[in-house]
C-alpha cells in the first residue's frame, strides 16, 4: 500500500479510486496511518474524511455515498472516502460505477475488501488494484520499465521492452506494470482537461487486463502483448 503514496510523491497524482485486497484485516488501520502521515489529512473528527465499515454494502449505502461525494470539501482540498465491506451487492456496485465513471474533482475512494473476486469486472476496471505484499522493489525500475518510455515507443518496440517480463511469466510484476501505466496515463489525462472517450476506453482495457492477470492461470504473454498493441502510442 505504501506504493500508492510513493507514487503520489513522485507524480503529485492520486488516483480517484483504489481497490485494496485485505486478507489479514489490518489494511484499514494501515491506510489511516498512511493517509495521515503521507497526505497530512486528519482521520479523526474530519468531515472531509469518511469511513464506513459494512458486512454487506447495499444500494442504499451506495446512494448515500453518491450524494456525499458530490459535495465540496468542508475545509481541506480533498475528500477521502474509505469503504470497507466483505460483500457489495450488484445494485450497489452498479451505482458506484456511475460515480467512478465521472469522478468528482479532488475526491478519492479507497475500497477495502477480502472478497475482490466478487466485484463486477466493469467496476474493477475503474479501480486501481492494490494487493498485499506489493512492494516497489519487486516492480518496475524507473530506468528499465518506465511507463512513460513504454508510451513513447512504437508498438513493435514495446514488445522488446516487455520481453523479460513476458518470458518470466511474472504475474505480479505485470500487474505492477499496469498499475504504473495507469498512473502515468491518469496524470497526463488530468493535465489535459476532460477525459476523452479514447482515454476512457484505454483505462477500461487496462482494468480488464489487470483483472485477467488476477485469474488463477492467466496468459501473461497474451495480456501484455494486447496492451502493447492497444494502448495509444506517443511515438515521435
Amino acid at each position: 500500500m505504501q506504493t500508492i503514496f510513493d507514487t503520489y510523491k513522485k507524480t503529485g497524482v492520486l488516483h480517484h479510486a483504489y481497490l485494496i485486497s485485505d486478507t489479514t484485516g489490518d489494511e484499514m488501520s494501515r491506510l489511516k496511518t498512511l493517509i495521515s502521515r503521507e497526505l497530512g489529512i486528519t482521520t479523526s473528527l474530519n468531515p472531509d474524511f469518511w469511513v464506513g465499515e459494512f458486512d454487506t454494502f447495499g444500494i442504499d449505502d451506495s446512494r448515500a455515498i453518491k450524494e456525499l461525494q458530490s459535495l465540496r470539501p468542508f475545509a481541506g482540498e480533498r475528500k477521502i472516502f474509505v469503504l470497507c465491506a466483505h460483500f457489495f451487492t450488484r445494485e450497489a456496485q452498479n451505482s458506484l460505477l456511475k460515480v467512478f465513471e465521472e469522478p468528482t474533482a479532488n475526491t478519492h475512494f479507497f475500497i477495502i475488501t477480502s472478497n475482490t473476486e466478487s466485484l463486477l469486472p466493469t467496476l474493477k476496471s475503474r479501480l486501481f488494484l492494490v494487493t498485499p505484499h506489493q512492494h516497489q522493489e519487486s516492480g518496475l525500475s524507473d530506468e528499465a520499465f518506465s511507463a512513460a518510455d513504454f508510451l513513447k515507443r512504437s508498438r513493435a518496440k514495446r514488445l522488446e521492452l516487455l520481453k523479460d517480463m513476458i518470458e518470466s511469466k511474472d504475474k505480479n510484476r505485470a500487474i505492477l506494470f499496469l498499475n504504473t501505466l495507469e498512473h502515468t496515463l491518469y496524470q497526463e489525462s488530468a493535465k489535459s482537461g476532460p477525459m476523452t472517450k479514447d482515454m476512457q476506453e484505454t483505462f477500461t482495457e487496462i482494468g480488464i487486463c489487470r483483472n485477467y492477470l488476477n485469474d488463477r492461470s492467466p496468459s501473461t504473454k497474451m495480456i501484455l502483448e494486447h496492451m502493447a498493441l492497444t494502448v495509444p502510442s506517443k511515438e515521435r
